[in-house]
């Protein structure tokens, strides 16, 4: 019985669906996390009549059943999260577009919002994994405290000199295709040939800005991935229904042999 199989497929579709909800929920206190989406497409379909406009009898339109539904795609929202004040110095929050670059110990560059920075022994600046941003920034040992500018323009302040003297400089990275970065864990990103090279962002352009001291929270709302984990649940038990129909259709065929 065909209802069997496409009810299959629209509770698996849902269960994929409270999958990803979950994962949502799980990780809105999470630094710099990005709500996904799921994308839904209908499955091949059977056509038992065609209308056929050649014979007399032709009708408008013809008969197609479809086999049920799949996840085709879960994509990433990236939009903003609240930015939230931390106590820590070189947190960092990028407002508008961007993430930020470190390299891993095994070389590898990845891709981030979590703006959660310390300082290493080598005064380096890297994430909570120990991975130094790039281009790497060291923060003198004899300096008092840094400033971070919103250009991402780094300062650091003498014990015995008046004016700031600048260290370096915190570039931020974009792509033609943000949805296309592969999640790798840890808050981080891998560039991929879906979501093209990276691109450094001009910070003069007032579009994208670094807060220090500040971080970006996730930009998961609860109350709407409450409502979406009701939809889904409501789909997966009225598609259960059809699973039970289909059975008792197939047990009163079964009697009439008797």
């Amino acid at each position: 019985m065909r209802a069997l199989y496409t009810a299959a497929t629209g509770m698996r579709a849902q269960q994929t669906r409270i999958d990803n909800i979950a994962n949502n929920l799980a990780n809105v206190s999470t630094n710099g996390f990005k709500k996904a989406r799921e994308n839904f497409e209908d499955l091949v379909y059977q056509n038992y009549s065609v209308g056929d406009a050649s014979k007399d009898d032709s009708r408008p339109v013809g008969v197609s059943i479809g086999t049920g539904t799949r996840v085709v795609s879960i994509n990433r929202d990236y939009s903003q999260g609240d930015l939230v004040y931390s106590s820590g110095e070189i947190d960092m929050a990028i407002n508008g577009r961007g993430f930020f670059k470190v390299e891993t110990a095994d070389g590898l560059e990845r891709y981030t919002r979590d703006g959660s920075f310390a300082k290493n022994a080598d005064g380096e600046i890297v994430n909570a994994s120990g991975f130094a941003l790039q281009p790497g920034v060291q923060i003198p040992e004899d300096a008092e405290r840094v400033a971070i500018a919103l250009d991402g323009t780094v300062a650091a302040f003498y014990p015995d000199e008046v004016d700031p003297v600048t260290i370096g400089t915190i570039e931020i990275f974009d792509f033609i295709n943000p949805a296309g970065l592969e999640l790798v864990g840890g808050n981080l990103l891998a560039a991929t040939e879906q979501s093209g090279d990276p691109i450094e962002i001009d910070m003069n352009d007032g579009l994208t800005e670094i807060h220090q001291g500040f971080l970006e929270g996730s930009n998961v709302d609860i109350a709407e991935e409450l409502i979406n984990m009701v939809v889904a649940q409501r789909a997966f038990e009225l598609t259960s229904k059809v699973v039970e129909t289909a059975d008792e259709t197939m047990q009163v065929t079964n009697n009439l042999k008797r």
